[in-house]
């Protein structure tokens, strides 16, 4: 199987609205707090089924994604010129999900605190310990997205260093 920089950016793009769609069931309950925590309240088992969620839909697509762009650059690292020709759709790309990885784990951080504050106040059941899995979970499906946009942004500039370096290098041996 042959790993392409193009196909990983289409790998990534379907796993980012597989990611986007699929992931509504967890994103919505975590924007409504006051949900989460009377769904968690009522019935506190409820999570694993977030965590399963957020699992599948926030964590496997960038992982896969990931995954499969590792390898691809991989295989054009061996190239002579490897990702100089994608080189802006790779930097475009990966600032949008350094940015969608930035926002996401930032909200979801937000959505933490104010539903452990909810439900300090208005619970009576200690549900503290879901909710932190649930957003937990959620956070490491956005550390993805960032590590993925921070792969594409700087790999083409680490293969242009190489490669100047490496030409460098030539002309000093021939001039010796």
């Amino acid at each position: 199987m042959q790993f392409r920089v193009e196909v990983s950016l289409l790998v990534l793009s379907v796993a980012f609205v597989v990611s986007f769609f699929g992931g509504l069931n967890v994103t919505i309950d975590l924007s409504e707090y006051w949900r989460l925590v009377a769904i968690l309240e009522a019935n506190p088992n409820r999570y694993l089924g977030y965590v399963r969620d957020a699992f599948l839909y926030l964590i496997l697509p960038p992982a896969v994604g990931l995954a499969f762009s590792s390898a691809a650059f991989i295989r054009e690292r061996k190239s002579p010129t490897g990702v100089f020709k994608w080189w802006i759709p790779l930097a475009v790309f990966g600032g949008f999900f350094f940015f969608w990885g930035v926002y996401s784990l930032q909200w979801t951080h937000i959505q933490y605190c104010e539903a452990i504050h909810e439900a300090k106040l208005y619970s009576s059941v200690d549900i503290a310990g879901p909710i932190l899995t649930v957003c937990a979970t959620a956070s490491v499906g956005s550390i993805l997205w960032l590590l993925t946009g921070v792969l594409f942004m700087l790999l083409p500039v680490f293969k242009i260093m190489l490669h100047d370096k490496e030409n460098v290098l030539k002309i000093k041996k021939s001039s010796l």
